[in-house]
């Protein structure tokens, strides 16, 4: 049932179509239809992608209108007429890149030499003012109906460093519990991944509302960075799991790696919180664990060995995961 539901972009391209046609029938425009047709197809996701399918949909009226009016005055309502204006219709919006817009613009051309009679030029000119009023209608509702992207992106990144840190729990159980069922984790991967690709999406239509924004960093940029981030992020913590589940025994060894595991786990949501810490004393803190595996001695089994070899590769990604995440936006999370 959920794909029959009617989204806001469907509510809002209905009402551009139904304002078009009011207006235009209101000042007695005999092509309404035309400003419905550009209003319908003016009205998109973000407010600038909208303006510049406006700005396309006018150019090609306008191209229509020209070749409809020249083909007109030479040749008059002729099928000769007709098919030259297509042609050049055709033709001149591949030569432009207009693959789009051939439909739109070669019905534009034979509805000006259909219609023109003996004035193709004043009816040209019909045909852009109704355009034109199509393409305002449809950049008027989509201003004043556009989704606060920075919103839903905002809840994405929430969602997404949240699930880390689950994804983060997860690891660390393995790694005091050797065998612990990896299905959970696996299903909180799969989800994260989703929700990347979602965020990710949602900051490019973000970005595109910021296009104007010059001379500083916008925040679409930091979120686009931050959900790039998250990503690599991700593809470490499967490495680590992967690492954590070669462990074939529990070891002491691993409660202190678990201990500053969570302290980076609470340094990641501080820092995207836009609270301070210190990581010149987590640093040392590292140095100090590595050094300690210097100083262990010599591994008494065979399952002893694999499990303290898997914990150091395993404590080596988790200082990359801690050094990739101070590349990380300061205070992404924090609210305006």
């Amino acid at each position: 049932m959920n794909r029959f539901l009617i989204g806001g972009r469907v509510l809002k391209t209905a009402l551009a179509v139904t304002l078009a046609i009011v207006i235009a029938q209101h000042l007695d425009m005999e092509r309404a239809t035309l400003a419905a047709i550009v209003a319908l197809l003016t009205v998109q996701k973000t407010f600038y992608h909208s303006l510049m399918q406006s700005f396309a949909k006018l150019g090609s009226v306008l191209l229509g209108g020209v070749l409809g009016t020249a083909f007109s005055l030479i040749f008059g309502v002729s099928p000769l007429a007709y098919g030259l204006a297509t042609l050049f219709a055709i033709y001149i919006c591949l030569r432009l890149h207009w693959q789009e817009h051939i439909v739109l613009t070669a019905i534009t051309a034979v509805t000006v030499i259909f219609s023109s009679h003996e004035m193709p030029l004043i009816f040209s000119l019909q045909q852009i003012l109704t355009a034109l009023l199509g393409a305002v209608c449809g950049l008027a509702v989509n201003y004043l109906f556009t989704p606060n992207h920075k919103r839903e992106v905002y809840e994405k990144l929430r969602e997404v460093e949240a699930g880390l840190r689950r994804a983060i729990d997860f690891i660390m159980l393995e790694m005091l519990e050797p065998g612990c069922d990896e299905d959970e984790f696996n299903k909180e991967v799969g989800r994260l991944k989703t929700s990347i690709e979602e965020g990710l999406d949602l900051a490019k239509l973000f970005q595109e509302e910021q296009r104007f924004v010059i001379h500083r960093e916008t925040d679409s940029e930091r979120y686009r960075r931050t959900f790039e981030i998250f990503k690599s992020q991700l593809d470490r913590l499967e490495e680590m799991h992967n690492l954590a589940r070669r462990i074939p025994v529990k070891v002491p060894h691993a409660a202190p790696i678990v201990q500053m595991f969570r302290i980076v786990q609470r340094m990641q949501y501080r820092r995207a919180e836009g609270r301070h810490h210190h990581y010149k004393l987590v640093n040392r803190l590292m140095k100090r664990l590595e050094q300690s595996f210097e100083e262990m001695e010599m591994p008494g089994s065979r399952d002893e060995f694999i499990s303290r070899a898997s914990l150091f590769h395993l404590f080596q990604e988790v200082k990359r995961y801690y050094r990739r995440m101070q590349e990380m936006p300061f205070a992404v999370l924090e609210k305006a």
